[in-house]
């Protein structure tokens, strides 16, 4: 590694490891996002939609996982992991209960869960568009942690259909449609799998980047220094 990238890694991978602490708070806004995630599912709302994955703080520790394979560093990714899956499951059983408790009470009836209701209808048909979509994210998301910039992380995390395809996963089998509740998942795991293979892919190329630009630079000097030499 370059002495730049050495040199912030470890303070960039703490910054991270503690947004991904799997605590109160992290379980709390998880759970109300796969809430406000089945909500906008069940009556195609896009503004209850954008807020559940904005508030939704799932990609720290797909990012974590990131870092932690480019550093190698085994304890961390482990950290990422249980807490991306703790969280996960959390929203997707918040989600779960939501629709349960709406159908029971009829203020949405059961049979009406998976009619027009396109919202859901995309988040459980996995496409080229959500390849395109986490990779950009996975990108986008290790730029702006690795230099904290949190307006673009915002910007990042409500392009990202995490939490919504788990919660529409959830009503799917719920509505006694399989086949639409394993396309929820997938689209899930698609999107976790593309956004830390993105996320290594460029830490890597940031790595790469500077190792070229050290060897321009010491390149340069010392041809600076012959020339400096030549005419002593």
């Amino acid at each position: 590694m370059t002495a730049n990238f050495k040199e912030t890694l470890p303070d960039t991978i703490q910054h991270i490891a503690e947004r991904s602490e799997a605590d109160g708070s992290y379980l709390v806004l998880m759970a109300v996002s796969g809430v406000l995630a089945a909500v906008a599912m069940l009556t195609d709302s896009v503004p209850v939609l954008i807020g559940s994955m904005i508030i939704a703080p799932a990609l720290p520790p797909l990012t974590l996982i990131s870092y932690a394979i480019v550093a190698r560093q085994p304890r961390m990714m482990l950290k990422g992991t249980v807490a991306a899956l703790l969280g996960f499951g959390v929203a997707i059983a918040a989600a779960l209960l939501t629709t349960v408790l709406l159908n029971a009470t009829n203020v949405i009836p059961e049979e009406t869960n998976l009619l027009s209701k396109t919202l859901l209808t995309e988040r459980v048909q996995p496409g080229w568009y959500s390849v395109i979509t986490a990779v950009a994210a996975g990108i986008a998301g290790t730029i702006a942690l690795n230099e904290r910039k949190t307006d673009t992380l915002v910007g990042v995390v409500a392009a990202l259909a995490l939490v919504p395809a788990g919660a529409a996963a959830a009503i799917a089998f719920l509505s006694q449609d399989p086949t639409e509740g394993w396309g929820g998942l997938l689209l899930l795991a698609i999107n976790v799998v593309l956004i830390v293979v993105a996320g290594v892919a460029t830490l890597l190329f940031i790595r790469l980047a500077e190792r070229v630009q050290t060897t321009s630079q010491i390149k340069s000097q010392t041809t600076l220094q012959k020339k400096e030499n030549f005419y002593e």
